[in-house]
């Protein structure tokens, strides 16, 4: 069966935003927009960390705002929710995203679902707890920001759900299951306990390059929505030119076969980094005897870092110290398992995830780009 992936063209946040939205809704066939009077619905954004909305690293607020908006109009009962990343402070995060202040003009909660109490599961071999108020909700509406990230590659429908996890969780399985494919099969065992859920991706303005908060704001002109978050990711893939073979997550056929509808979206060029997917085809044990040459590790710029501690905060394996005031932190690097959380976390752009010269010269001579 075909699954339905809808694109509408919106180049901004201002007054064609309703319309697309409703747009979106409409062209993805989800029936239970018809039925949703009395439902418990829990809005799910991308809050990653504490940034401002036109630094293009958390869901739009505008975009959140008329998501809910909708919602009320056809009589939910609407909560906000997410758990940024543990290094990130929660309320510092809903200030400067705007979500605390659309969440109040809304008159809706927004909940801080490390408190709310969790489910523990374990599906596929992976055990992870999966925050109450999502497992409560009729159903998830996931609102991701379209962007590139350091591990995956690209992080929207189907990484957003991550979120769900509560707080130093998530930086326990990134150390539990440091390579792609691992952590890729973790997150796809997340979405088979997930509420019946639909997706609309921000892609008004999306973010490229060392994503996924250190990139750079690009115009990508569209929101995308499907209840499938597979498909939606692989037709994102197909728009956006990347290589789904080098999506960890899409890498077991999920979500292949869909129809696009709606606008036809061109995207001339989107950035991503330089992945780590050569160490999915090497084998495992093979990668920990190269692991002196074979690496992606973490540097750090001395004039950008303002050596804030986020970073060594969020690493799980504690391989980093911040031993000096004058001087970036120092890196274990026999510690590092290439999990990309402090660069995740950091705030000044300073940290950039590096490959060995064997790695780079294993790529070449594999001919992956």
């Amino acid at each position: 069966m075909s699954e339905t992936v809808a694109f509408v063209r919106c180049t901004g946040y201002g007054e064609m935003l309703p319309a697309a939205i409703d747009q979106a809704f409409s062209l993805s066939g989800w029936k239970a927009g018809n039925a949703l009077s009395g439902k418990k619905v829990l809005v799910k954004p991308n809050l990653l960390t504490d940034r401002k909305p036109e630094q293009a690293v958390t869901t739009h607020p505008e975009f959140v705002r008329h998501v809910i908006r909708w919602l009320k109009q056809r009589g939910a009962t609407v909560v906000v929710a997410d758990s940024p990343a543990s290094a990130a402070n929660l309320k510092n995060v809903w200030e400067l995203s705007g979500l605390r202040a659309v969440c109040e003009e809304e008159q809706v909660k927004l909940l801080s679902i490390e408190q709310a109490g969790v489910k523990s599961f374990t599906i596929d071999g992976f055990s992870f707890a999966i925050a109450q108020p999502v497992l409560e909700a009729d159903y998830i509406i996931n609102l991701p920001k379209v962007k590139s990230h350091a591990l995956t590659l690209l992080t929207a429908a189907v990484k957003n759900i991550y979120g769900v996890l509560p707080g130093y969780s998530k930086t326990l399985l990134h150390r539990q299951y440091p390579r792609p494919l691992e952590f890729g099969r973790l997150i796809a065992s997340i979405w088979k306990v997930i509420p019946p859920s639909i997706t609309l991706a921000d892609g008004i303005i999306g973010l490229e390059g060392q994503g996924p908060a250190n990139g750079t704001p690009v115009a990508l002109g569209f929101i995308a929505a499907a209840e499938n978050p597979f498909a939606l990711d692989r037709a994102l893939c197909s728009v956006l030119k990347i290589d789904v073979r080098r999506v960890p997550y899409l890498s077991d056929g999920q979500g292949k076969v869909y129809t696009c509808v709606g606008d036809t979206i061109k995207v001339k060029s989107f950035e991503v980094p330089s992945g780590t997917h050569i160490l999915n085809v090497l084998p495992k044990g093979l990668v920990t005897w190269l692991g002196r040459i074979v690496w992606v590790r973490p540097t750090f710029s001395g004039t950008a870092c303002i050596r804030c501690g986020k970073c060594v905060k969020a690493c799980p394996v504690k391989a980093l110290t911040l031993e000096d005031a004058t001087r970036p932190p120092l890196l274990e690097a026999n510690l590092c398992i290439s999990c990309c959380c402090c660069h995740e976390v950091c705030p000044a752009d300073a940290i950039r995830m590096t490959q060995s010269f064997v790695l780079r010269a294993l790529k070449v001579f594999k001919g992956i780009d």
